[in-house]
């Protein structure tokens, strides 16, 4: 069920809620990635993030999920509309910038610490990703 305050515009599914004026992180989701081509990856954005960037400088931080699924957690953007931002440019150009990773091998989206902390717990990215699709549209 949606559940939205027209006075602080919250939109929940779940265990998931999103609130657009949070600080968000843009996450790259890598799904069976060699440990080696995640530092590459890792390496490849910081290097992305300090030529290409007009953002303040990103901490990307490595994080798991599970055995298969290793999170690459740009953090932070002072709300969503910032992080969806970045993420699409960086989404975008990921193209280029990892051009030796198979683009089905990865992932990006937005998320604020509380649902990542939600996530890494329920695992239910399915559950998120439906949030996502309800609370884009009143970001863009």
């Amino acid at each position: 069920a949606v559940v939205v305050d027209p006075k602080k515009p919250v939109i929940k599914n779940g265990a998931f809620s999103f609130n657009a004026e949070e600080p968000h992180y843009v996450v790259m989701w890598l799904d069976k990635v060699d440990p080696v081509f995640i530092s590459e990856a890792r390496n490849a954005f910081n290097r992305y993030n300090r030529e290409k960037s007009a953002v303040e400088p990103l901490e990307i931080v490595r994080d798991t999920l599970d055995k298969d699924r290793t999170l690459l957690v740009f953090r932070q953007f002072g709300n969503a509309a910032a992080a969806y931002k970045y993420n699409e440019r960086v989404r975008r150009d990921a193209l280029v910038e990892i051009s030796w990773l198979p683009a089905n091998k990865y992932s990006f989206f937005i998320i604020s610490q509380a649902n990542l902390d939600i996530l890494k717990e329920n695992k239910d990215f399915a559950g998120y990703v439906t949030l996502l699709s309800k609370a884009l549209p009143t970001i863009q």
